[in-house]
């Protein structure tokens, strides 16, 4: 096997330095920022970062000479991405320009690191080449090996059941007129009952969702998938089993009826969802009556941070006092004010609240107990967006 060339070890070096997420970041910043299909589905992007941290896995072992541009293969996470486009009916041509905005992101950070680390303008410009030339062969090889994946999963799609099923779910979801015994038909799901929805994915634990909304729905539930690792279910409202199996994350909105109680019920799911990702409760059930106040709050989130910033002031700061004397207000709050049910939670002595309660009216100026509704909601935001 031939030694790497001197440009080669440069970035190999620079590339392990930098680390495969340092990489994938500057890549999927550019994606973000130039794919408006990416910048609306969080779900999407978390494939097409998957996507991305596995082609470049694969880039160092080619920089690394383990394995020639001929005997490539596209790694399951390109597969996946270029799988739910075609699910998605995402034209081909963004799949195409994903793979050439990703590159010409990696490509600029490759060329400002040869002429960091490599001494000489000739050495410089002989490296800058070769990087170059390497860049678009092995760029043409990956678009082509996705860009033939994404027709094979096109047609595959367009052929199935499932293709039907998800093109009636989202016309109900849509909004618009439905004939409810046809669509009912179509999907073999009685859509005149009490439903009630739920979403499933990918938990802590990788394990596939696809099982966990299986026994979470019963043998009546209509599953259809709604992204990579994630399943959107809908199913008797007293049918929903107490717990998933395995450790998926589930969302559960809250029982209705016929078409309207199909599409809100749904709604709520999802945006239970939204808050458990939110906050970071991705292991357990989250119910969407239990977070609607935070869903509702957090709607905006741009708005949600500046409104609890505005109104919290110095209590936002992300010192480990103010994080302590926030946390203090807030079970106050929530035990109706009462310090000594909040002390009985927190673990200390009701003199301990108290004292922290002053701290806090001389850092609002104001006695905290005067707008409790403001402050709740400032503080339920703050809790919820201060380590996202």
């Amino acid at each position: 096997m031939a030694r790497p060339a001197m440009w080669q070890r440069t970035l190999l070096a620079a590339g392990r330095e930098l680390g495969v997420d340092g990489l994938a970041a500057i890549a999927v910043g550019a994606l973000e920022r130039e794919l408006e299909v990416l910048r609306e589905d969080p779900d999407l992007l978390d494939a097409a970062r998957a996507s991305t941290v596995a082609n470049l896995a694969l880039v160092e072992q080619l920089a690394s000479g383990d394995v020639s541009l001929g005997e490539l293969e596209p790694p399951p996470q390109a597969a996946a991405f270029a799988r739910e486009l075609a699910r998605r009916n995402v034209p081909v041509g963004e799949l195409g320009r994903a793979y050439r905005v990703a590159q010409l992101a990696l490509w600029r950070w490759t060329v400002a690191e040869v002429r960091r680390r490599i001494e000489g303008d000739e050495e410089v410009s002989a490296a800058i080449e070769a990087v170059s030339e390497a860049a678009f062969a092995t760029g043409d090889v990956f678009s082509t090996m996705v860009m033939e994946r994404y027709a094979v999963e096109r047609d595959r799609w367009a052929r199935s059941a499932d293709a039907m099923r998800s093109a009636t779910v989202h016309e109900i979801l849509a909004g618009g007129p439905v004939d409810a015994a046809a669509a009912g038909a179509r999907l073999r799901y009685e859509l005149g009952q009490e439903h009630r929805a739920f979403v499933v994915w990918a938990g802590l634990d990788g394990d596939l969702p696809e099982s966990a909304a299986e026994t979470l729905g019963g043998g009546r539930a209509l599953l259809v998938p709604m992204g990579v690792g994630v399943v959107a279910g809908w199913c008797p409202a007293d049918a929903v089993a107490r717990e998933p199996a395995g450790a998926a994350a589930v969302a559960l909105g809250t029982p209705g009826s016929g078409i309207e109680g199909f599409r809100a019920s749904h709604h709520e799911a999802m945006e239970a969802r939204r808050v458990a990702r939110l906050v970071g409760r991705t292991d357990q059930v989250v119910r969407y009556e239990d977070v609607a106040l935070l869903a509702l709050l957090t709607t905006d989130l741009e708005q949600a941070r500046a409104f609890a910033a505005r109104r919290l002031g110095p209590l936002a700061a992300g010192d480990e006092a103010a994080r302590r004397l926030a946390d203090t207000l807030l079970t106050v709050l929530e035990e109706q004010g009462s310090p000594r049910r909040a002390a009985q939670r927190l673990g200390v002595h009701e003199n301990t609240v108290g004292k922290r309660l002053r701290a806090v009216g001389e850092l609002l100026g104001e006695d905290p107990q005067r707008s409790p509704a403001e402050l709740l909601a400032a503080l339920l935001i703050l809790r919820a967006t201060r380590d996202g």
